[in-house]
């Protein structure tokens, strides 16, 4: 009974599927006056056909005009089902599903990436990478401990959705008033306060659905992603950083505060687990890309899980590091490129990875002022002591040029799928 929904009133179907029936009916025809001359045994025409072909002798192909006029009544007739099923379901974007359709499919060849990071570094990374690939997989740290994704940690022992919510906006389809919703957070007083709705949406959902993962899962079904959204752990996770002055800092927020510089950042839990969804994507990538953003509190923290660190240096993919534009205060005071290099072979050894992508462009110097104010600086292009590391240095433009230093989407994507195509 349920097919036979279809042919309701007002659906604009009836009339296109008795149209097909009627070309392949046609179709036959035309086909078996053409068999019927090598065929012996092969009539299905009525009496009116034959009559009329009789009047009709000097048109020598009669039965390729019938096939002719089958075949075009037939892709017509689909083409008007497809489009009044359209205009039912998304009438909005009607005129747009073929590009739409096409770029799924070519997104669905893309090269399978894995992405590894946290804070707002990997979303930018994402967000380059979305245009050339569906078959993306974001690993996202959840060792964060403050602001809204801190408390809702501390209240509910859930991971913290922070990181991971912005991950799913950037792998947003499209730009719609989900994004903003998901982006939103709550101002004025109360208990909401400082909260982002996409953060309570992900807690929420994982209240209903008694997992973290699965939570994460239909949270990117809303938002139509182009790839996966994982945490590299569904496990409690605290960041302790070991400061050059011997000092030990607990807890991702306060790393960072301290004016002594960082020697190494490490895991309180002594064993975790990692998840085992994050290690089979790793083994299956073509590449996987390291940043950009903070060194020791987004990207490193994934890396101290030992089988997701091994997974990675066994892994025959590309090995990618996105080195920051600027230093980051209290966590990457004066670094240069080969500074952020040793920092990730110091935590994982030797031959980890085996490019550093870094950005070659002057900062404008109305920025550069701007930012000096805040400690920040362009992390140096030290190219002859990269060489030292072993790992090979990829120069790029790759300022976004606005009010403020970042990594233009554009531009990176380009220059990560050049790596993968040498």
């Amino acid at each position: 009974m349920l097919g036979f929904r279809w042919l309701y009133p007002g659906m604009r179907l009836k009339r296109w599927f008795f149209l097909l029936a009627l070309s392949v009916v046609v179709l036959i025809v035309g086909f078996s006056g053409l068999m019927s001359a090598h065929v012996t045994g092969i009539h299905i025409r009525t009496p009116l056909i034959v009559e009329i072909e009789e009047h009709l002798k000097h048109l020598k192909f009669i039965d390729f005009l019938w096939i002719l006029l089958g075949t075009w009544g037939v892709f017509f007739a689909m083409r008007r089902s497809i489009r009044s099923v359209l205009t039912v379901f998304i009438p909005e974007r009607e005129k747009d599903f073929i590009d739409i359709a096409y770029q799924k499919t070519r997104l669905k060849r893309g090269p399978r990436i894995v992405a590894v990071g946290g804070g707002t570094g990997l979303p930018n990374v994402l967000s380059s990478l979305k245009h050339y690939t569906s078959n993306l997989t974001a690993v996202v740290t959840v060792a964060d401990d403050g602001g809204s994704s801190g408390r809702l940690r501390k209240d509910f022992g859930t991971p913290p959705p922070g990181d991971i919510r912005n991950c799913i906006v950037a792998l947003s389809d499209q730009e719609t008033i989900l994004n903003q919703l998901f982006q939103y957070r709550f101002k004025g007083h109360g208990d909401l306060k400082g909260h982002s709705f996409g953060n309570l949406f992900i807690t929420v959902m994982r209240e209903i659905t008694g997992d973290f993962g699965k939570a994460v899962e239909e949270s990117s079904r809303v938002l139509s992603t182009r790839g996966t959204v994982m945490p590299v752990t569904f496990e409690d996770m605290t960041l302790q950083a070991r400061m050059k002055n011997g000092t030990i800092l607990t807890g991702e927020s306060v790393i960072g505060q301290s004016k002594s510089p960082i020697d190494r950042v490490m895991l309180m839990e002594k064993k975790i687990k990692p998840n085992k969804q994050v290690l089979k994507a790793i083994l299956e990538a073509d590449a996987i890309v390291l940043g950009p953003g903070s060194l020791y509190t987004s990207i490193i923290p994934n890396l101290l899980i030992p089988e997701v660190a091994e997974t990675i240096a066994l892994s025959r993919a590309i090995k990618i590091l996105i080195c920051n534009v600027m230093t980051q205060p209290g966590e990457t005071d004066f670094f240069s490129v080969s500074d952020h290099v040793n920092a990730i072979l110091k935590h994982t050894g030797a031959n980890f990875v085996h490019y550093v992508v870094a950005n070659k462009e002057k900062v404008p110097a109305k920025l550069l002022e701007r930012y000096a104010a805040h400690g920040q600086e362009p992390v140096v292009l030290d190219e002859e002591v990269v060489e030292k590391t072993g790992v090979k240095l990829i120069k790029a433009n790759l300022l976004h040029q606005e009010d403020y230093v970042r990594h233009s989407p554009e531009k990176l994507g380009k220059t990560i799928i050049r790596l993968l195509v040498i």
